[in-house]
């Protein structure tokens, strides 16, 4: 259950009033209507004169985000009936600049709507490492805020169509059969013996550049051996992708292995860790409506997961009574399970192709929860198993 937020003090433009934390302070600027930081928490407010439809300019700002910063991923774009206007919520991650990834990326909440005369665009931002220490503190600060030209929120028969993700980045790094892996974990914390030169993979690992022609070890593979030193248990990231294929990545600290027989092993930054998964779990805007069913057959379901060669259809009861659910059924799904280091049990995700996310919760009497979840939720998920 979430905590109330204390929200002390009320700040107004011409456009709209919200209330914040007493501890935030108002800044002077003359290229906003409002600025106002706690921390490192950012808050904008910025307005101008606009007729256009609300789908007009959500489309807008989707198309022109993702070019305003290289690297920028969209995580989520929701209706908001809160602000008394036609509202959209936008959130994107901003990559750090910084060769080191060290805590530079930037997590933004992005609230347009509009009154008929105006646009009116809020953006909250603060770094991704306090997105889930500071989310229900943002949240509290969003539900405050209302128009002051309110205009009545009608029901949308059709909402506006949202871009496509770009397919997520190959890993980059040395690829290593099974056995050359196996010889690799095998010189975590011991000294070099002259004898793996001879063996097949003790060459492979010669010709890959992670050991010297003479036995010794480049900086770069002793830290890729580090976390095996201490004995790190491993974030793992299994997948079954829409034509059978099944993958895993591990990530120990920031080395990590991709792949299942020959594999990819390289040092990643968390943030970077972070933002692959993301890419790999096909995280991006999407329409986010519940389903009316929230359970099904655990053995259905077991089923549908474990996508063999035969149909497993959704009861024809079921499928009547819930369309949303049943075109989500029945959509190409990949199905990830996200286990967190020291976590029995991992996460289970779906995303349905064209029919975004879903995720599979506990098995009770037989009956397992199924229930839509946002792209931004999933997100979350993935900054909790790699950022803690």
């Amino acid at each position: 259950m979430a905590v109330p937020v204390p929200l002390g003090t009320e700040d107004r433009t011409a456009r709209l009033t919200l209330r914040r934390p007493d501890s935030w302070r108002r800044e002077d600027t003359a290229q906003a209507d409002l600025r106002v930081t706690g921390g490192d928490v950012v808050l904008t407010v910025r307005s101008r004169p606009s007729d256009r439809s609300i789908g007009d300019e959500a489309t807008g700002l989707l198309a022109r985000l993702p070019g305003s910063v290289d690297g920028l991923l969209l995580i989520g774009c929701d209706v908001w009936t809160g602000a008394g206007a036609p509202a959209r919520l936008v959130e994107y991650v901003r990559p750090s600049g910084d060769t080191d990834d060290e805590g530079g990326a930037v997590v933004g909440a992005h609230l347009l709507f509009v009154t008929g005369r105006h646009r009116v665009d809020l953006t909250i931002e603060r770094p991704l490492a306090q997105l889930l220490s500071t989310d229900d503190l943002v949240f509290a600060v969003l539900d405050s805020v209302r128009a002051t030209e309110p205009r009545p929120v009608q029901p949308e028969r059709a909402l506006e169509p949202l871009p496509r993700q770009d397919p997520a980045a190959d890993l980059e790094g040395p690829r290593l059969s099974a056995d050359a892996l196996a010889t690799l974990r095998s010189l975590a914390g011991r000294r070099w013996n002259p004898s793996v030169l001879r063996t097949p993979a003790g060459r492979e690992l010669v010709e890959a550049g992670l050991v010297g022609r003479l036995g010794t070890l480049p900086e770069t593979t002793q830290t890729l051996l580090t976390p095996w030193t201490e004995d790190v248990q491993p974030t793992t990231v299994e997948q079954r992708l829409p034509d059978g294929r099944r993958t895993r990545l591990q990530a120990w600290s920031d080395t990590v292995v991709d792949g299942t027989d020959d594999v990819v092993v390289t040092t990643v930054g968390p943030e970077r860790l972070v933002a692959l998964l993301a890419g790999r779990l096909g995280v991006g805007p999407a329409w986010t409506f519940p389903f009316r069913t929230g359970s099904l057959r655990a053995d259905l379901v077991g089923r549908r997961l474990d996508g063999g060669a035969d149909t497993v259809d959704l009861p024809a009861s079921v499928a009547e009574t819930d369309p949303r659910l049943a075109a989500f059924w029945a959509a190409p799904w990949t199905v990830t399970h996200l286990r967190r280091a020291g976590r029995p049990t991992p996460v289970t995700i779906v995303r349905a192709q064209g029919h975004g996310f879903a995720r599979v919760g506990r098995t009770e009497a037989g009956e397992t929860a199924v229930r839509t979840d946002s792209p931004a939720n999933v997100y979350r998920s993935v900054v909790r198993a790699v950022l803690g």
